[in-house]
Formats: C-alpha cells, structure tokens, sequence
C-alpha cells in the first residue's frame, strides 16, 4: 500500500509530463497528416486508429490522478462478465452488419480456416514461445491462456488501418470476417481452458470432462448458429410490420442486438456468434426505404462511444493495479512478445495458404503480408486479460498483474507501431488503380468539368454576378485528378493521337487485352448501377422488401464471375424453387372438387330425392364432425391403460355405437349420391375406416374366448390404432381454410415473382442510360448494348408470359404500383411546398401524415384483381379522357378481334390498317430499322439497326402511323392467344372530323405520344433527374405545335423552358445544324425551319408557368 502511495501521491508531475508529451506528439501526428500528407489514401484510415491509440493511452495516465476517489476503485473491480456484456454486443454487431454477405459467403471456408485451425495454431505456438523464453517461472496452463489472450483480434480495428487505403472488399471482408469468428473462437476456447484449469486440480473424472466439452462445443457453435439465424428471422418479421418509423426501428436493432446476445450467453450458447449471424442476415433493405444512412451512423456511434468507454475502463484498471509492478525488465519481455505476435501469425498464414489458395476466391502471398500487419488487438483481448486477472485459483497474483501489464503495452503497441507499418500495404501493388478505373475517373473529372464549364457560362448572364471576378472563379473551380498521371497516361486516358501531318485527332486503338480489361470494369460498375437501381425503386416503394433483397443479392453474386452479366433466366431459379405449393393446392383441390356438379343431380324418386337434400345440407355435415369429435374421447381413453382396464366394456358398447353411426351415415351417402358416391375421395376414406372398424369388432369378439398370445396382443394393438383414421375426418372441413392459406401464399409467390421481373426490367433500363459514361470504349459500348438489350427482351417476354398466366395477380400488382407512384408524386410535391415555404412546417407534416396512411392502406388491397375489359380499357386511355361522346363512338366503331399465337399482326412496311388496343395476351413488336429518331449518331455510338419488344395488355400499337399515314415501321406477331380491340384508321379519321372542339382528338392523341417521347428523351439525356415527377409537375405547362415543311419557326422566348422535338427533322437557322427527333433542341437555337419528306414536325413545349 504504502509504495502505491507513494507513486500516485508523489510521482504527478512525472505523469503529467507523460501524458503532455503524449498529448503533443499524438497531436503532431495528426497535423502532419492533415497538412502535409493530405492527399495520401493512408492517412484517412490511420487517424482513427491514433486518436484510439491517444485516448487509451491518456486515459490510463490520467485515471492515476483519481487513485483516491472511492467510484475508481469500483470501477477497477469491474466484472469481467458485465464488462464483455456492455460492449462485446455494439462492436460485434456493427462489424458484422457492414459486411458484405455475398462476399462473406463465397469466401466463408477461408475465414473458418483461418478463425478455427490457424487461431488454434497461432494459441499453441505462442503459448509454447512464451513458455520457452518468459523468466517468470510460467507453468504451461499460464503460457497457454496468455497465447489464447493475445491470439485474438479486434474486428473494428484491424479493418479501420486498412479499410481507406484502395484494398477490394475481398480482403476487408476476409479481414473482418476472420476476426469475427476468431472472437467467439476465442471466448469458447478461453473459458473451455480456463475450466479445465480449474477442474484438473478438483478430482474431475475424464468421461465427465468429454462430455462437458462436447456439449459446450456443440452449444457454442451449432446452437448458437441456429438461434441467431432464427432471431434473424423474427427481426427480420419484425421489421416488416413496422410502417415507416424509423425511431422504432432503430431501437428495436439496438434492443435486441442486446437481448439476443444476453439470451444466447444465458442459454449457454455463444452471443458473440448469434449475433454475428444477425448482422450477416440483416441488410439496410431489410429496414424501411432511406433508413440506412441513419442507421449506419447511429451504430458508428455507438461503437465510437463504446471504445471510448472500454479505454476509459481500462486505463483506470491498469493504472490502479499494474503501474507499480513495471520496470525495465519487463519492457524487453514485452519487445519480445511483440515481435513473436507477428512472426507465428506470419507462420501460420504461411502454413495454410495451400489450403486458402484452392478455397473461396484465392489467396496470394500479398494477401498474406495484409493479413499479417492488420491483426490489430482489441476489445476481446482487454475483456480476456481483465478476466484473468479476476479469476481466483487460477495463478498467482503477481502473475496476474504481469500479465494485465503485458496485454496493455502490446495491445498499445500493435496499434501504433502495425499501423504506421501498414502503409507498406501500398506497395504490395494491391492499391495500384488499373488503367480501367483510371479511364472511368477520367471520364468522370471530364463530365463534372464540362458541367463546371456550363453552369460557369449560365452564371455570366447573372445581372447580380456580372461583376464577379471571373479569372479568379475559374482558378478556384478547378477539378484535379484524385490520382497522379503523368503524360503518357494522359494521353492513354484521352484515346486520341496527333497526325504528323494534319494535326488532326486520330482514334487511339488499344489491345484486345486492354479492351478486356476495360470491359470488366464497365460490367463491375454496371452491376453497382443495377444495386443502386433495385435501391431506389425500394426507397420509391416500387420494390416490396423481398423482391428488392433477392435482386440486390442477385447482382452482387455476380461480381466475383468474370464476363458475367445478369439475366433473367438465372434470376428466375430464385422463384422457380417454391413452387412446392401450388402442387400441394392442387392435391388439396382435388380431395375436396374432384366430382363435377352435374355428376351429383337429385334422383327422381322422392325418397332418394329426400336422402339427397339431407346429405347436401350444411348441417349434416357440422353434425357428422361433431359425431366424430365425440368418438375422439372413448379412442384417447382406449391407450390410457389404467381407464381401458375398468372401462372396458363401456368402451367397447361406444365403440361399436359409433361404428353404426358411421356406416348409417356412409349409407345415406350412397343412396342420395347413387353412382357418383365411389368417386369421392372423402367417401372412400370412410368406407376405409369402417372396413377398419368392423375387422377390429370382429378380431376382438373372434379373440375373446381364446388364450391370450403375444400375436393376437399385437394384432388387437394393429387394429386398435387402426381407430386413430376416425379423427382425419376432422380434417374435412379445415381444408377449405388450407386450400385459402395456399393461395394467399400462391399468391404472394407470384407477386414476388412479377416484382423481381418487373424491377429486373427497370434496372436494365436504367442502366441503358448509363452505358455511355460506363462504357468507355466503342467496342465495349457496342458489346454491352447487345447484352442489355437482349436481357431486357427476355425479361419482357417473361412479364408477358406472367401476365398471360396470371391476369388477376398482375393486375392487382399493377393497380398497386400506380397508387405508390402517384402518392410519390404527392409526398415530393409536399416536399417541394414545405422546402419553398409554401405549406407551414406544421401543416406539412400533418400532410405528409395523411399520405404515409394512404401509403399503409396499400398492404389492404386485394392480392387479385380481375383484369379489365375492352370497355374499360378504353375509358382508361389518355387520349379520349373519359370524355362520354367520344368513348361512345369508338365503342361503337371498334371490333373485338382475336389472334392464336404465332398469328401476323401487321406487316413491316404495310400500309397502316388502324390502331389495335391489346385487350389479353402478348405480342412481338420487331423492326429492321430504327424506330423514330434513332438514325441519328448519339455521342458518337452508333444506334442499334434493329428493334424488338414485347407488349401486354393496355398497349396501343400504331398510333403514330395512323396520324402520319406512313407505311408501318415495324411487324407486329402475337407470343401468345391475344385478344385486341381494333378501330380502322377510316373510323379514326372520321373521329377527328368529328370531334375538333379544342382540345381537338388528334391533337390529344399527338400530346399523348410527345409526353412519352418527351419522357424517354428526359431519362436518356439527364438520367440524373427524376424526370417523371417534373413531367407531372409541368403536365399543364405542355403543348404540342407542328412545324410545316420548309417554314421558320420561332422555337425559344422568355416562356420556354425546354422544347423538345418529337418527330420529323429542323435545322437550326443560324448555326445551320440538323436535329433529329427525339432530341431536346439547345436554348441556342431561337429559330429553325423544318424540312423532310414529310408535310409537318411536331415540337412538345414546356412553358414556364410564371410567363404563361
């Protein structure tokens, strides 16, 4: 006591001094970083791990200024268990819900290597090394739980050094995921030895010492990965049914990462891998849509203030037992520790890669070299340590503090000095950026430069910045390449060379390797833009929760096949292995439906007829069930051999009661049925069961008179369970209510089914838009068409077929995404009105509460809905807008007609007939030529010379041939039986003579295809935009004018906002530049005339409202 005193009461300002020099340099390092090496990828990842390394290490000065206090002392008494249990649980779940599971999966054989044998190994080299060369007289129990303490490694930590500098998320993954398992490893292994410890100096018998580790092994390990993937489950069920809320969602991951670890821990299972089977299983998609950056952060939260408070904790425990025990001694036994940590993880490594280089996705001995210098010691090792030193009778006292003294400094150590050696990391040519990425991030500096370039041009005209100092502006806008190039790699990335001659630009032409190489990335970088298509559509709520998960996981499975694309085909195995229920719907149909109705008509005679009217009433059928749950009672009390025995002959009269009561009823049965009896199922179960009956009354009273024997026992016993057949006719009328939870499940199947599909198409589409930018070469860009292109056919076809097979379920799911689509509509415009303070904060939130009900009644609607007919089809079309007059005439005029697959439409280059409105079924729209504007050269690709698609219900083909009397640009067959209402093109023309109050027919019709157009155009050439809701929101703002042939139109005046040009071909009168439809026409262009082999263009106008 007394020398305790004497260090914390005299030594301070020695501490003090410590902990300033500490403070300082920490401090140094950080500036150096920030300002000298700021452009340095390492130096992002290694301040966290300073700033921990700082705090521990102040922390654990400064807790020797409160020595005195009497809450210190509490807290250097600290419970190891509640230790672990206060912050085991954040750390343990953050890391594993930012792995990546796809990843985790495919590489989960090397991570159990590495957790498992090689923790195993690395425990028993370092506990002999230390038993080898330690001067404290250690036993070998001693050396082996400190090789235990020190073999495990922090999960947070070891990827926080390396997890900034450029390494793929292969090598993160494996990092996280081995330091993962290696912590529950290590916790079993610890608490298994430290037991065997304890018990063998008890007289423990060795059987007894098995089967304690056998049922500790198999409660840690299979247990606990059953529980936490069925707490997955629940969470999972949870989360599903909470709308919206993500207050309660947060709280409810955060409670019951903690109620499921202290559960597993209480139930003698292993909370550390329940809990990592949670976080793999749990995604941001399985939260509500915009939840994941607020979770994220909340958890990067949590697990900051848990490391604060464990190296708070642990600075005060260190400094409260270990500082007067070290001295220079121990400090060289430290050193060499240290340098045995790295040296048996290298040799371990070294020993099982043959085995990690023919698993997952290979290994490689600079994979090895990482893995080495990141294995940084953490929570687990200080929890361990802190257990130790609290266990009575399992060392020395003194023991105990070396080895708190030991774990510290080393902990401290493999922190500061492994992290400043993992920058040699960017020298293991695993960082270096491949020419590929190179080209994208050219691109991508080019893009953003030439957007800098125009909003600088639009600022000029700003009569408040027309003063501005531009020189200036223009120095400081500057975009630099995130990566050093020099020369020869500019001139690589700019695909260009000089002719000695001219001057002039010539195409640079790369190596088939190079294009394959380039050709990678674009795929890697296509599959990110799908993730984060099949996530938007989630967040919009097109995508229900399952459907968005299944395609998520579906993309990312592709980015470890090289040349690799995703297809419908393969996605649709993702559907296609629950069809279990359907087969089973259809054996519990038949069981109940197999006879048809006008097999079953009353006999003629009276008394049959009269039979007939009793067996086909509802209460004859609740009285046979009610026989048969009264004969359940006498059957159970036939196995209860105390109640058999004196009641039996009771038993027997019940039994034979019943048994008349059934061939009563089976003989009703046939008289009211006649012939059509024997075909029911059902009447063929009860003349089983009374065939049953009646061969045990008679094996009874047969035996009855007889010696009893051993056969004749087991005989009676047969035909004694054989009454166990009378209870299945309970099951007769719970099979209605089976057959309806079938097809509530059918159902949801198979709208699972068309939103995989449906979401599948719209990423593809996305991405189309995409491919430009992606793409980087012509080649690829070609190549990568072609692919998506077809895809995306297939995937139409496959729409086509569900909607042809499945009418009712498709309807319901549209009918569904069109109200989420307009009450996303109605929330961005709120937002619009609340952020231009239009609507008051107040009464915007009570609006938006309104639509988010709205939002939940649509869990309400009907799973099926029956498909519309041609009448309402016709109401729904845009352009006759429920208008009476006209919907009358069409009606009047159009013809139903039908089409069996494989059947001509139209013909390519046919004259138009007239427009066909597709009631039921799926046609083939090919053509050989572009379809309209797709001659023109888009940013230097060549479009696509052919075109095809599929078409389903509510689509109308040839409206656009009709209004301009031109030959049909494309064929049109039928993939299956369809059903279309046809108007002639003479009975549409006459509609337009007849019908020409403004808004005119044909010009409504003419405004329906230029808002499609015009949509389509938005999306190709700003797919950065939400492009649908501004068409909404200027949907009354929008006209369409036609141009005569070889006339001057004024295009843009103060009212215009964009004019976009439908069909036909201008030229821009001053610049002398043709434009071809569909193109949005530049603010340049003020006045064009129009000229083609045609009478007339149309132009779509956006008027901005303020000038209209």
């Amino acid at each position: 006591t007394a020398g305790i005193f004497f260090f914390s009461g005299c030594h301070k300002p020695w501490v003090v001094s410590l902990s300033i020099i500490s403070s300082i340099q920490n401090y140094h390092l950080l500036f150096y970083m920030e300002y000298k090496k700021f452009n340095h990828p390492f130096c992002v990842a290694k301040k966290s791990v300073i700033f921990y390394n700082a705090s521990h290490f102040q922390l654990t000065i400064l807790s020797t200024f409160c020595y005195q206090l009497p809450f210190v002392k509490h807290i250097a008494e600290i419970d190891p268990v509640l230790f672990l249990h206060l912050f085991t649980p954040v750390i343990i779940f953050t890391a594993s819900f930012e792995m990546d599971f796809y990843i985790f999966r495919k590489s989960f054989w090397q991570v159990l290597v590495l957790a498992v044998p090689g923790f195993l190994m690395n425990c028993g080299f370092l506990g002999w090394l230390t038993f080898k060369i330690n001067k404290y007289n250690w036993s070998w129990d001693d050396s082996m739980l400190f090789g235990i303490i020190l073999s495990t490694t922090d999960p947070i930590l070891s990827v926080a050094a390396v997890k900034n500098i450029g390494l793929s998320k292969i090598v993160t993954n494996l990092i996280k995921g081995e330091s993962l398992f290696n912590d529950a490893t290590t916790v079993i292994i610890f608490e298994l030895y430290r037991d065997l410890v304890h018990q063998s100096h008890q007289e423990t018998s060795n059987f007894n010492i098995l089967k304690e580790i056998f049922v500790q092994l198999i409660l840690k390990f299979f247990a606990s990965i059953a529980f936490g993937f069925l707490s997955s489950k629940l969470v999972s069920y949870w989360l599903a049914h909470i709308f919206n809320d993500g207050i309660i969602e947060v709280i409810l991951s955060f409670s019951m990462a903690y109620v499921i670890f202290f559960l597993a821990e209480w139930f003698g299972m292993s909370g550390v891998i329940s809990l990592c089977m949670l976080g793999l299983l749990l995604d941001s998609v399985s939260f509500s849509p915009g939840m994941d950056a607020f979770l994220y952060k909340f958890w990067a939260m949590l697990t900051f203030l848990a490391h604060i408070m464990i190296y708070l904790i642990m600075g005060i425990v260190i400094a409260q037992k270990t500082f007067p025990y070290i001295n220079t001694r121990g400090f060289f036994s430290v050193i060499t520790v240290y340098l045995s940590l790295n040296l048996v993880r290298a040799l371990v490594i070294l020993t099982l890669s043959p085995f990690l280089s023919r698993l997952g996705y290979g290994f490689n001995w600079r994979w090895g070299a990482v893995l080495v210098w990141s294995g940084m010691r953490g929570t687990f090792t200080l929890n361990m340590a802190l257990a130790l030193s609290q266990t009575p009778s399992i060392t020395a006292a003194d023991l105990q503090v070396k080895t708190m003294i030991f774990i510290f400094v080393l902990q401290n150590a493999c922190l500061l000095i492994d992290c400043a050696l993992n920058k040699w990391v960017l020298h293991l040519c695993l960082c270096n950026i491949t020419l590929p990425k190179r080209m994208a991030m050219h691109n991508a500096v080019q893009r953003i430069r030439q957007m800098e370039a125009n909003a600088f041009s639009m600022l000029k005209l700003d009569r408040f910045l027309a003063d501005a100092n531009w020189t200036m502006a223009e120095d400081s806008m500057t975009i630099e390449y995130p990566y050093k190039l020099d020369t020869e790699e500019i001139r690589q990335l700019s695909k260009t060379l000089k002719c000695p001659d001219c001057d002039a630009d010539i195409a640079f032409e790369r190596s088939p390797q190079q294009i394959a190489d380039i050709m990678e990335e674009a795929r890697l970088r296509l599959l990110t833009a799908q993730i984060a298509s099949y996530q938007k559509q989630y967040n919009s709520g097109m995508l229900n929760q399952e459907a968005a998960q299944t395609l998520i996981g579906a993309a990312e499975s592709y980015v470890d096949i090289e040349g690799k694309f995703m297809n419908i085909h393969e996605v649709k195995t993702y559907w296609e292995s629950k069809g279990m229920l359907v087969t089973m719907k259809k054996w519990l149909s038949d069981w109940v439906y197999n006879v048809k109705d006008e097999t079953t008509k009353a006999p003629k005679n009276k008394f049959l007829r009269l039979c007939h009217q009793i067996v086909f009433m509802e209460e004859f059928e609740y009285i046979s069930t009610m026989i048969t749950y009264l004969n359940s009672v006498p059957i159970i009390l036939n196995f209860i051999t105390s109640v058999n025995a004196e009641y039996l002959p009771q038993l027997k009269m019940c039994n034979y009661y019943f048994l008349c009561l059934y061939i009563g009823e089976a003989a009703l049965k046939a008289l009211a049925m006649g012939r059509t009896y024997i075909y029911y199922h059902w009447n063929q179960f009860d003349l089983i069961v009374i065939v049953v009956g009646i061969i045990d009354v008679m094996i009874i009273n047969l035996f009855k008179n007889m010696t009893p024997s051993y056969p004749m026992i087991n005989t009676i016993r047969i035909f004694r369970f054989g009454r166990l057949l009378r209870v299945f006719r309970l099951f007769k009328l719970t099979l209605p209510t089976l057959i309806f939870v079938l097809d509530k499940q059918i159902n949801k199947q198979l709208t699972f089914r068309y939103d995989i599909a449906k979401g599948y198409v719209q990423g593809e589409e996305d991405i189309k838009r995409l491919i430009e930018q992606i793409s980087g070469h012509e080649k690829v860009y070609i190549e990568i068409t072609k692919i998506l292109e077809k895809n995306k056919q297939e995937a139409m076809k496959e729409l086509g077929l569900m909607q042809r097979d499945y009418p009712e379920i498709v309807t319901a799911v549209k009918t569904r995404q069109a109200v989420q689509t307009v009450l996303n509509t109605a929330s961005e415009t709120l937002k619009f009105m609340i952020s231009g303070g239009i609507v008051d904060r107040n009464e915007g939130a009570e609006l938006h509460k309104v639509i988010l009900v709205k939002k939940k009644h649509l869990a309400k609607l009907p799973p099926t809905i029956a498909p519309p007919t041609a009448q309402q089809l016709l109401h729904n079309v845009m352009w006759l807008q429920d208008n009476k007059n006209q919907i009358e005439f069409i009606q009047k005029k159009a013809k139903i007609l039908y089409y069996d697959y494989g059947d001509i439409i139209c013909e390519e280059g046919e004259l138009p007939q007239g427009i066909h409105l597709i009631v039921s079924g799926m046609i083939k729209v090919r053509s050989n030529v572009m379809k309209e504007g797709a001659k023109k050269t888009t940013h230097g690709h060549t479009a696509a010379s052919s075109y095809t698609d599929y078409m389903v219900t509510g689509a109308i083909i040839g409206e656009l041939n009709c209004l301009t009397k031109q030959e049909m640009e494309y064929a049109v067959s039928c993939e299956t039986a369809v059903q279309t209402c046809f108007i002639s093109i003479d009975d549409l023309l006459e509609a337009f003579d007849r019908f020409l109050e403004p808004p005119s027919l044909e010009y409504k019709i003419w405004l329906k295809i230029a808002l499609d157009i015009a949509l389509k155009t938005y999306k190709e050439n700003l797919p950065n935009q939400d492009w649908s809701y501004k068409l909404c929101a200027q949907y009354s703002n929008m006209y369409v004018v036609d141009v005569l042939n070889h006339t001057k139109c004024d295009i843009y005046d103060e009212a215009m906002d964009d004019v976009i040009l439908v069909h036909g071909t201008v030229q821009d009168c001053q610049l002398g530049q043709r434009y071809c439809a569909p193109c949005i026409l530049p603010k340049t262009c003020h006045q064009s005339p129009y000229f083609a082999d045609f009478h007339f263009s149309r132009v779509v106008l956006e008027r901005n409202p303020r000038n209209k």
